[in-house]
């Protein structure tokens, strides 16, 4: 299935957003300044029924990520883009974190890995729910940056300057972050 890529520009770095047909496949922070806006991506045509389009569905994730870093606080008034979930279709548990977790768990607020687990509905899988959150495509939209320690500390962040990037996620949601 082709997809199209766009960067979006953040206080904090470009994120490359990745989509296909069938929603967002990846928002990824690529870079701290905008040099990586140089490369031209690729951008194939996908699709007739614009509303399944992956240009749509990347000008959603734009917008969304536009006002998260603008107010994450009214975040919520914007329409969520579209996931592409099937390609994870495999992993259940994954999937079911990454949708308590985008639905449960909103702006200006954390939990734990083991409270995470609990609401997915498995108490003892908090090192699973951990894997989610590495493994997760489309962070911020799915908020694994939310996701701390049981002693709130940040815990471990897959993405560009790791900790660092997560530390400022939160600060920006107005979350005081211990060190």
């Amino acid at each position: 299935m082709a997809e199209k890529v766009r960067f979006v520009r953040s206080p904090i770095g470009v994120y490359k957003v990745t989509a296909d047909c069938n929603g967002i496949v990846s928002v990824e922070l690529v870079a701290e300044d905008e040099s990586v806006l140089d490369q031209i991506p690729s951008a194939t045509e996908c699709g007739k029924n614009e509303g399944n389009d992956a240009e749509v569905h990347m000008n959603n994730a734009a917008k969304w990520l536009e006002a998260y870093f603008k107010d994450p606080s009214k975040v919520a008034q914007i329409k969520r883009p579209k996931i592409n979930t099937e390609r994870y279709a495999k992993n259940q548990f994954r999937r079911k974190v990454w949708k308590v977790l985008t639905e449960k768990i909103g702006p200006g607020s954390t939990i734990s890995y083991g409270e995470l687990a609990k609401l997915a509905g498995n108490h003892k899988a908090a090192r699973a729910v951990g894997m989610a959150m590495k493994t997760n495509p489309v962070s911020i939209i799915v908020p694994c940056h939310r996701v701390i320690t049981s002693r709130g500390q940040l815990g471990n962040y897959s993405s560009l300057n790791g900790s660092k990037t997560k530390r400022w996620l939160l600060e920006h949601e107005k979350m005081p972050v211990a060190n």
